[in-house]
């Protein structure tokens, strides 16, 4: 089951850091690029989420229901970013932050509810991710470069944090 696990974190990990290495190397891609982008994340995201807390029977009910939700609602906002793709700009970059906030928050319940090895790498993850969501809706009109940076980052952070935590859970002796 951690094997598992791992082999999910390390996917998305992957996933998410070659998302935010092409958001480095073209800044100036369309919108609608952007929007695929970040709304295929957010629903990968979104049933990683998903995944992770059906498959971890250690943490507190409330927590893993909670979990799941937070997981549909990322998913539900991905599928939105890439139904209209060429819709606001505002309206995109709250979508994604929105998703960015309930996914830094569910990797912070997956932390407390989860006292294995690579918690506190856990907490900083959400943290960040959860950070960088707070910063976009409160700024939403800093403009797209802002947003693309913010978000390169953030896709970047998350990406190397999920490898680890991935490597880590495939390392780790079954219990």
């Amino acid at each position: 089951m951690v094997r598992s696990a791992g082999w999910v974190s390390l996917v998305a990990g992957v996933f998410a850091l070659i998302l935010g290495i092409i958001a480095f190397a073209w800044p100036s891609a369309t919108l609608k690029v952007v929007g695929l982008l970040f709304g295929i994340n957010l629903l990968i995201l979104g049933v990683v989420r998903i995944i992770q807390f059906v498959m971890s029977p250690d943490a507190p009910v409330a927590g893993r229901i909670l979990g799941v939700v937070f997981g549909v609602l990322v998913g539900l906002l991905g599928i939105l970013c890439l139904r209209d793709l060429a819709g606001s700009i505002k309206l995109l970059v709250v979508f994604v932050a929105l998703g960015w906030l309930l996914d830094g928050l569910a990797e912070i319940f997956i932390a407390i509810g989860d006292r294995r090895a690579g918690s506190g790498w856990r907490i900083a993850l959400g943290l960040c991710v959860t950070l960088a969501a707070v910063a976009v809706l409160i700024w939403p009109g800093l403009g797209m470069a802002t947003f693309l940076l913010f978000g390169a980052t953030t896709l970047c952070f998350v990406g190397i944090c999920g490898i680890v935590l991935g490597i880590a859970g495939l390392r780790a002796r079954p219990a």
